[in-house]
């Protein structure tokens, strides 16, 4: 059985707002996360005893680089030892050789670090368009998604077919009793 009409409208225009309502959660959810991340956790200085390039192939087969850097630092007087990677890959080698020129061996940096697990770190954090990546490609998505698919619904509920008079021949709207033109009873619908 086919959907026509304003079934068709209800279905697509659903299953965008659902789609765009997950998304906007999933982009809520990562920036909260990524938020907290920033706020909460504490810092501490950490020397940089390794650092090198990542690279691998995209979907495409073009190269995308990252970086992975090593820190040593001590945490309630436990010394760790704890690579991290940057928070994103990217096929611009120039800004990943930059950024492990900054983080060369020897060099001293704040780091973040998880209080239940020292060993989770993040040493890219900050108010960076890269540490909110996720988010704001789910909420790029997200948001036009959840407006076509309210709008979808609200077309969906426009004004309903009208009804034809039996006794004049003119329209009136499906929920009246009787046409509002000649007072003639309207068929039941």
């Amino acid at each position: 059985m086919a959907i026509e009409g304003k079934g068709a409208l209800r279905l697509v225009g659903g299953i965008f707002l659902l789609v765009g309502l997950v998304l906007l959660a999933g982009a809520w959810w990562s920036g909260n996360r990524q938020y907290t991340i920033l706020k909460t956790w504490p810092s501490v200085q950490a020397e940089v005893t390794k650092s090198q390039l990542t690279k691998s192939r995209d979907k495409n087969g073009n190269w995308t680089y990252g970086a992975e850097i090593e820190f040593h630092y001590l945490v309630n007087g436990k010394v760790y030892n704890t690579p991290a990677t940057s928070s994103y890959q990217t096929s611009n080698y120039t800004a990943v050789k930059r950024q492990l020129d900054a983080f060369a061996p020897g060099t001293t940096h704040s780091i973040l670090y998880n209080p239940a697990d020292p060993d989770d770190i993040r040493f890219d954090a900050g108010l960076t368009l890269g540490f909110f990546l996720l988010p704001f490609i789910l909420g790029v998505i997200g948001l036009p998604f959840s407006v076509i698919g309210a709008a979808l619904l609200l077309a969906s509920r426009g004004p309903s077919a009208g009804v034809a008079c039996p006794s004049c021949g003119k329209s009136a709207n499906a929920g009246n009793s009787f046409c509002p033109r000649c007072g003639a009873p309207l068929p039941l619908t």
